[in-house]
């Protein structure tokens, strides 16, 4: 709301690759927990909670396993964020009115600005109704299965390098730390060239080849099966980031982009249930099934970017050729509230 279009990707993933400094601080962190076993007469697992750590300094009674200790961090930062998070632009505090403006009018140059501040009839059947939101969501469940996949086979796959408990936990860390690298250089580049699915087709390349080799791993030595590792990770950190943005910013309208999203992020939490049910315990260490489904999920994802981006261009096509014009006489409230079906608008 503060950014147009192609300078919000490196943003973007700026804040969402938390989520792979978390998973390599999660490492460390229960390598650290793993050297604390016994300190204070507590299991090292017991030290993941706040409540351990209170209960040794005020002897409170027994308490239950609450693994917290990070999502004590995370509810300090909630509360903080109430006086962090900044309001919409009309209504944003540290601005002052020639600023406002400026921003304002800089923002509606964008030919991504659209509006839908009023969610009548009309509005929901544009919403739910855009066969765009729809192939963009299954896109995104392809790409988070492989998210929730890497839980399953990425200890076992340490574990076969001889890395055992704590010690294989430190291994993930150069993993997370490659994929890092690679998700802020695509965010930078995708942004500078004013494109998106190019890049998530190569995510979903790597992250194919990385299922590849885990596939084909009786004929591979256990390295080579680490590498791969690096390729899924690193494809899945790649296209992630920029699949949400992009089909975030092809949501026109305030109302449009928060039910879409939220879509959107439903459709990715449905991959769980995918991931858990495809990795068979008593397929282990080679989970055929599980990296099957992983891989044919990976190319429905990447057949689902490739509909949406054709999609995209042909619509833009038609609304050049006027074609979309008829829309501004078919509701009530005029143009002001069409989001992304407004004629002057275009998809990235």
């Amino acid at each position: 709301m503060y950014y147009k279009r192609y300078e919000l990707q490196r943003r973007y993933t700026l804040y969402n690759t938390s989520g792979i400094i978390a998973g390599a601080f999660g490492g460390f962190l229960a390598y650290a927990l793993a050297k604390m076993d016994g300190l204070g007469g507590y299991a090292g697992w017991r030290w993941y909670s706040p409540i351990t750590v209170i209960r040794c300094s005020l002897s409170l009674t027994d308490s239950t396993r609450i693994f917290i200790i990070e999502g004590l961090l995370t509810t300090v930062v909630a509360v903080m964020s109430k006086w962090l998070v900044v309001d919409w632009p009309e209504n944003a505090k540290f601005l002052d009115k020639d600023e406002r403006a400026i921003l304002l009018r800089r923002l509606a140059d964008d030919p991504s600005y659209a509006k839908m501040d009023q969610l009548d009839k009309g509005a929901l059947k544009r919403i739910l109704g855009d066969w765009k939101l729809w192939i963009g969501a299954l896109m995104y469940l392809g790409t988070c299965t492989s998210n929730y996949s890497v839980a399953y086979y990425l200890p076992t796959v340490l574990n076969e390098l001889g890395y055992k408990a704590s010690d294989a936990q430190v291994q993930t860390i150069p993993i997370y730390m490659a994929a890092l690298a690679a998700a802020l250089i695509a965010a930078w580049t995708s942004d500078r060239l004013h494109h998106r699915y190019s890049f998530v087709m190569v995510g979903a390349a790597t992250n194919i080849l990385g299922y590849i080799i885990l596939l084909a791993q009786a004929g591979v030595s256990v390295k080579v099966r680490y590498m791969a590792l690096y390729f899924v990770v690193g494809g899945l950190w790649i296209g992630s980031p920029i699949e949400i943005l992009w089909i975030s910013s092809n949501l026109g309208g305030h109302y449009k982009r928060a039910i879409g999203s939220a879509i959107q992020g439903a459709f990715g939490n449905l991959s769980g249930f995918i991931a858990s049910n495809a990795f068979i315990s008593n397929q282990a260490p080679r989970y055929p099934v599980g990296y099957g489904v992983a891989l044919a999920m990976t190319v429905c994802a990447a057949a689902a970017a490739t509909v949406l981006y054709l999609g995209y261009g042909r619509e833009n096509r038609r609304r050049d050729r006027g074609e979309r014009d008829h829309l501004l006489h078919e509701t009530n409230r005029g143009d002001d509230n069409l989001g992304d079906y407004h004629p002057a608008y275009r998809y990235a």
